[in-house]
């Protein structure tokens, strides 16, 4: 007998409507949750979703109505995206992105929820696929609403630098990942997913049109960490910059035990 799918959503932005608009953060989603599960998913809107997990989608639970009554939505791993949002304690809360979006959820029914963004398990979902050739030193993540930057062009032209567009198809995008010894990305997931694949990385600011500091502060507290200070392209282009710095700081404590509490914590639906 075919499982039932599972119904999930996931910001799919113009990709809705177009496939080369599809934000490989948004729509990892999907294949993160079919790995984990071993079930097929299928998108559904919130209102009739069964849960919520990559993204900073959080606030969408309030759209979690059937006929006027509130629905009860499982939640693993999804993230808040403003300080003054709080959630209800109806919802079952297996795991949320960071510890900022934990205490904005009013109650949590005695459950401890595993913590992290199931971003991190990308590693799991590429496993015994053949890792290919680290070919290039730098690849630069550009958020999409900093693509046609002068900065990201700059960068991009310098040796043995790879920019790696996050409208490409997933399996694309974490290959190319993969591809590069170092990273540096405007794009949350960008630096998620390195981390998985334990590349070192630090986030680039691009332009002030990201808007949200707080989800990384969020992902970043799960290691106890703050979140290491971004770069400039400023400082990125200047020739005395050392990649090998990056290398340095680097470190994602308890990265392993991470990964295993939050795929134990998927639900059973």
């Amino acid at each position: 007998m075919t499982a039932r799918p599972i119904k999930l959503f996931w910001w799919q932005g113009d990709g809705a409507h177009d496939v080369s608009r599809r934000n490989f953060g948004d729509y990892l989603s999907p294949l993160i949750v079919e790995m984990v599960s071993r079930r097929p998913v299928v998108f559904a809107p919130v209102a009739s979703a069964d849960m919520l997990a990559i993204g900073t989608i959080l606030k969408r639970e309030r759209q979690a109505r059937f006929f006027g009554f509130p629905r009860k939505l499982h939640i693993w791993g999804s993230g808040a995206g403003k300080p003054d949002e709080r959630f209800p304690a109806r919802h079952y809360y297996h795991a949320v992105r960071g510890h900022l979006t934990l205490a904005r959820i009013k109650a949590t029914g005695g459950a401890s929820p595993a913590l992290g963004d199931p971003g991190i398990l990308a590693g799991r979902y590429v496993d015994g696929r053949q890792a290919p050739d680290k070919t290039f030193t730098l690849g630069i993540i550009p958020h999409f609403v900093d693509q046609s930057l002068k900065a990201v062009t700059e960068i991009g032209s310098r040796p043995n630098t790879l920019v790696i567009n996050v409208f490409d198809p997933v399996d694309s995008v974490l290959e190319q990942i993969r591809r590069c010894h170092f990273i540096l990305s405007s794009s949350m997931h960008g630096l998620i997913v390195s981390d998985a694949f334990g590349i070192p990385n630090r986030r680039i600011l691009l332009s002030d049109k990201v808007k949200s500091s707080m989800k990384f502060e969020d992902y970043y507290s799960i290691y106890g960490l703050q979140e290491p200070q971004p770069l400039t392209p400023a400082e990125v282009l200047d020739p005395r910059f050392k990649l090998d710095l990056i290398a340095e700081s680097y470190a994602r404590p308890g990265l392993q035990a991470l990964q295993d509490r939050l795929a134990a914590a998927f639900p059973d639906l």
